[in-house]
């Protein structure tokens, strides 16, 4: 049997490969529903290795690391009788549980050149949160755009997940004009599309059109379930918006009503990072008595070792924004390890935190050359341009 994509499937049922791609297609779009579509097909097929696969792949971006690691147990008992194609596949996601995302990279780079049209494991590399944004590389836009370029071929023209990643590259590549019409077909094609509807607030954003972008997530977001993974992040750009428009007020109190409640649908690292960045760009604002006990009680919870460069940004705000010394070197203590690693990203997120230590410590004049110094390199500790630009703000700050 086939998947969606013409990929030759493992499977003893074909109901439980109706149910795996329905899985597939809401986890590429953003869209609620996929763990529940994946139990569907376990049951129809429980050696169905793919499908516990998966399953391991999107508890651990749940952050339910046990859970995850049960699936994963499960899918290598039946790896055995699958394809090269599908090998490589669960060989792939094992390398991401087990935190190996260099290896998992490269990996994906061989994989997408025998077989592009994998489009889960494609996906494992793009994005604000893929193996190539977190690759600690300088050029890690031109690298996903030319990934993006080499297994485009392997898609129908109108496939929406492809349109909405080739409008991401060349919205991050400072090309929002030319990245905007992908998108914009993505949305007409699929309009059930998180991602897309989240790339095109990223266009709106390089374009600097608050108001077009505020309007759109309005309405989009009416039928976008509070309980999809990107739910809370459309709703912290929209607050980016309003704090643009001078709606600050708004913005906090989007934060407290869409963002903070729904944090246990979102992927850790998207929900940690997006209350964290708010309630600081809140402060820089001049906000005072803001509340960060949800954001400490969630980063205690699903980062109580840290994690990696751009998650400890994030910790070192949450640091900085509680007076917290002790949290901040701790912070400090892990990047130096990334760094000894060799790890791209860690140059850059170092002087961010000897910058907020500065800060809390009065010295403005080296929490200037510091921060500077991180905004310099700050391409290196991935995500996305827009979440980038709470250095610049920072270090504005100051001035």
């Amino acid at each position: 049997m086939k998947d969606a994509f013409g990929q030759t499937v493992t499977c003893s049922s074909q109901a439980a490969l109706e149910a795996y791609d329905q899985a597939v297609d809401y986890q590429l779009h953003a869209w609620p529903g996929a763990l529940v579509a994946l139990e569907h097909a376990l049951q129809h097929a429980p050696n169905f290795a793919l499908a516990h696969s998966t399953r391991a792949l999107l508890l651990q971006s749940a952050g339910q690391g046990p859970e995850a690691r049960e699936a994963s147990k499960q899918a290598q008992l039946f790896t055995h009788a699958t394809t090269a194609r599908e090998q490589s596949h669960l060989g792939i996601i094992e390398l991401i549980l087990a935190g190996r995302s260099t290896s998992a990279l490269e990996c994906v780079r061989t994989h997408a050149s025998q077989w592009p049209g994998d489009a889960l494991v494609m996906s494992l590399a793009l994005g604000a949160f893929g193996l190539i944004a977190f690759s600690g590389y300088a050029d890690h836009d031109q690298q996903r755009s030319d990934f993006v370029q080499k297994i485009a071929l392997a898609y129908p023209a109108d496939c929406p997940w492809l349109l909405t990643h080739q409008g991401w590259v060349l919205i991050e590549a400072k090309q929002p004009e030319a990245g905007l019409p992908f998108v914009a077909r993505s949305l007409a094609l699929r309009p059930a599309n998180g991602n897309a509807a989240h790339v095109m607030m990223h266009a709106r954003f390089e374009r600097d059109e608050p108001e077009l972008a505020h309007s759109f997530a309005t309405t989009w977001l009416a039928s976008y379930p509070n309980t999809a993974m990107l739910f809370g992040h459309i709703h912290w750009h929209t607050a980016l918006c309003e704090i643009e428009l001078g709606q600050t007020k708004e913005a906090l109190k989007r934060l407290l009503a869409f963002i903070e409640p729904p944090l246990s649908y979102a992927p850790p690292l998207v929900g940690m990072t997006d209350t964290v960045s708010l309630l600081w760009r809140l402060k820089l604002l001049g906000f005072k008595d803001l509340s960060w006990s949800c954001a400490q009680n969630f980063a205690q919870e699903k980062f109580a070792n840290g994690g990696n460069s751009f998650a400890e940004i994030h910790l070192a705000m949450l640091a900085a924004g509680t007076g917290q010394p002790e949290a901040l070197a701790a912070c400090r203590a892990r990047l130096q390890k990334q760094a000894a690693a060799g790890h791209g990203s860690a140059p850059s997120a170092l002087r961010w935190v000897d910058g907020l230590a500065a800060w809390l410590a009065s010295d403005f004049t080296k929490a200037q050359q510091e921060l500077a110094h991180s905004v310099e390199h700050a391409v290196t500790l991935g995500g996305s341009h827009a979440q980038r630009t709470v250095i610049e703000r920072t270090l504005a700050s100051l001035r």
